[in-house]
């Protein structure tokens, strides 16, 4: 009997030294993947730093601009501030963003279907959303850009930088550099010379003037156009046609949206509008405003560079 008890002795002590030795185990691995953490890099933004992981998967633009580059380098967007009118985006990049979740209003984007979308990056705008810029930071990471009120160098950057912050930064860099190049085939084709002014409709009667210092405009002037409406610290002025007729640019380029009416059928019986130069000469050219003023990227200049070789000539 004795013998019987000491054996039972030995293989419950056995037993209970491999159920522990199991949950020793299951400890230790739960440990770990508790443990485990996403390898991130640093980004350096217009708000600070942010933490973004290596390969971002499920990322959020909160602009126009920027939803262009990150489509044009193949990363898959969950969510972008559209203003509930995808039709305004390019139909490329729509094409390779299919099936992403509107995000509401660039100006006000809604914060809590940006939390549900569960994002691992979120770009945002200096100007629009540096407001909310905490909001969205308790969200994911999220990394403010200029977009906005970028000047045209301030894009060439920014695109750098969404490279850098999704892992694609080569990729980046060949967008810039073929650029790069579309643009040095038009530096001789455009005249420096005329004078030039680039607005957008607004009231009867009244424009968004685009100075030297908004996107296109400090595109043209790097170029050695002559640009009308020079301000090194405001983007844009409210201007009347009176105040334009001071200027009396050369050549008018105006923008409007896809829902407004022509310009020049709504101004052609004012008696300013007709004493302007470039109404006299027929050199007032309508353009889309979302391909000439909204999107404000690298990729937008690329497309209408050849109409600027037939406007600014």
């Amino acid at each position: 009997m004795k013998k019987i008890r000491n054996m039972v002795s030995s293989i419950t002590i056995v037993l209970v030294a491999l159920v522990l030795s199991a949950c020793s185990s299951g400890v230790k691995d739960g440990a770990e993947d508790e443990n485990k953490t996403v390898e991130t890099r640093k980004i350096t933004h217009e708000l600070g730093e942010a933490e973004v992981s290596l390969n971002p998967k499920r990322v959020i633009v909160l602009e126009q601009g920027f939803t262009e580059v990150v489509a044009a380098l193949g990363v898959k967007l969950v969510g972008v501030a559209d203003d509930n009118k995808p039709e305004r985006l390019p139909k490329e990049a729509l094409k390779k963003i299919e099936g992403y979740k509107s995000v509401g209003q660039r100006s006000q984007p809604n914060l809590e279907v940006i939390r549900t979308l569960n994002p691992d990056l979120i770009i945002a705008d200096l100007d629009r959303h540096k407001n909310i810029y905490e909001e969205l930071e308790k969200i994911a990471p999220t990394v403010v850009l200029k977009n906005q009120d970028a000047t045209y160098t301030d894009t060439v950057d920014v695109t750098k930088k969404i490279g850098e912050a999704l892992g694609k930064k080569e990729d980046a860099e060949k967008l810039v550099a073929d650029h790069n190049e579309k643009v040095n085939g038009i530096k001789n084709q455009l005249n420096k010379e005329k004078s030039v002014l680039f607005v957008s409709a607004g009231d009867e009667g009244v424009f968004d003037g685009n100075t030297s210092s908004f996107f296109l405009p400090s595109f043209l002037t790097g170029l050695g156009v002559n640009y009308a409406l020079q301000d090194e610290k405001e983007v844009s002025k409210e201007m009347t046609v009176e105040q334009i007729l001071k200027l009396n640019p050369d050549i008018l380029i105006v923008s409007i949206n896809e829902e407004e009416a022509s310009v020049k059928e709504k101004m052609k019986d004012d008696k300013l509008w007709n004493q302007l130069t470039a109404v006299k000469e027929g050199k007032v050219f309508e353009v889309d405003h979302s391909d000439w003023s909204r999107r404000r990227s690298l990729l937008s200049i690329n497309e209408i560079i050849p109409d600027l070789e037939k406007v600014i000539r």
